[in-house]
């Protein structure tokens, strides 16, 4: 792919991924009573999910079973569209921006940014722009769970996946990765490192590749491989971490 269009793919799949997170949506990581009636409905129309409250990989997965039975876009995502055929309504907006919040929450999940100060990637490491280039090759290729190749990645899966193909063996699971390497504060970030968060349970459940200036890249079962930010919004509320492992 040309260099140039790549770099407009990348941009207009941040902004797509970034925009789920202003417009009223729900989608994996969310959680709370109306998710928990979002359950229900979906059990209720044949696609059977457990109503814990938590928008998880198996919501994603009941959600997407509905939309193909109603002929939606198949995301996993609870969209305008996908909310309106499950319950009749029309969805409200959601207090879920960019603007939400701006400081690290009383658990330790989110990013303090009194502190944090973000940098422009320098010139990269030969081994460093080799882990970046592959990663980013991947740009599009749809969430798929379980998924370890570029037919359908997971998070961990796709990290797993990059690093293998450039000699870095690393553990299958997210939490597992977490476990690996140097931790490093928000401040001493650098392309390359390994960045987790807390999304649809405590503790790491979410893996991705640091690219700098506050930008990853990752799985995701609403997006597939993207790129997104950890500046503001949903990423930034979730962040848990960082390993150096190169």
């Amino acid at each position: 792919m040309d260099r140039n269009w790549r770099v407009l793919l990348i941009a207009g799949v941040i902004s797509l991924c970034s925009a789920q997170f202003v417009f009223a949506s729900y989608s994996l990581g969310d959680s709370g009573d109306a998710v928990k009636d979002l359950q229900r409905r979906l059990t209720q129309a044949g696609c059977l999910v457990r109503a814990d409250g938590r928008f998880n990989e198996t919501t994603v997965s009941a959600v997407k079973k509905f939309q193909k039975k109603h002929n939606l876009d198949v995301d996993g995502v609870v969209g305008p569209v996908t909310y309106k055929a499950l319950t009749g309504k029309t969805l409200k907006s959601k207090k879920h921006s960019s603007a939400r919040k701006n400081k690290m929450s009383p658990g330790g999940i989110g990013i303090d940014d009194v502190s944090v100060s973000w940098h422009k990637p320098g010139k990269l490491a030969p081994r460093v722009q080799a882990i970046m280039e592959e990663a980013k090759k991947y740009v599009g290729v749809p969430y798929r769970f379980g998924g370890m190749t570029p037919s359908g990645f997971d998070c961990s899966g796709f990290i797993h996946y990059v690093f293998n193909k450039k000699g870095i063996l690393l553990p299958r699971a997210a939490d597992e990765q977490f476990g690996r390497g140097e931790r490093v504060s928000v401040n001493r970030l650098e392309p390359g490192d390994l960045v987790f968060f807390s999304t649809y349970e405590s503790g790491v459940s979410h893996s991705g590749l640091y690219l700098g200036d506050g930008y990853f890249i990752s799985a995701t079962s609403s997006c597939g491989v993207a790129v997104a930010t950890m500046k503001n919004g949903y990423w930034h509320d979730r962040y848990v971490g960082a390993k150096r492992v190169l």
